[in-house]
């Protein structure tokens, strides 16, 4: 059986919109996250939620990075990370003690400032929030 011209032209037109829908879908159906370093350091060897960020200088942003998921507690950001600050390992600050309002994302695209937090002995603890917010015991 031959095909017309114009019938391949259909087809090839039809396979191309499926292969750009497929990858919208693959592109779209993650969570997309940016990291702004606010913590007046510069950062090696960063992970955020399992993923390597690398070095973050200070005041300096990565590109959008695809996460399955990402945790959150009362709307904030709460997710696992470490970092190495003057040789010194920083690790996240847990702020929230009873964990009833936490979740997971998978979706959508989001913006966190990285900022530091340092407790009465002087360990640095990291902590995320919404780009150019502040976090309630910041007001």
């Amino acid at each position: 059986m031959q095909l017309s011209k114009q019938r391949k032209t259909e087809i090839i037109i039809f396979i191309i919109l499926i292969i750009m829908g497929l990858s919208f879908y693959v592109n779209y159906k993650n969570l997309h996250v940016k990291f702004y370093n606010k913590t007046g350091e510069d950062i090696d060897s960063l992970i955020i939620a399992g993923t390597l960020i690398g070095n973050l200088k200070n005041g300096n942003s990565t590109e959008y990075i695809d996460f399955r998921e990402f945790a959150f507690d009362s709307g904030i950001p709460y997710e696992q990370m470490t970092g190495i600050v003057k040789n010194k390992k920083m690790y996240q600050l847990d702020w929230s003690d009873c964990g009833t309002d936490r979740y997971e994302e998978s979706k959508g695209s989001y913006v966190f400032d990285l900022k530091k937090e340092i407790d009465d002995e002087g360990n640095i603890y990291l902590y995320l929030v919404e780009h150019n917010k502040k976090i309630f015991w910041e007001e």
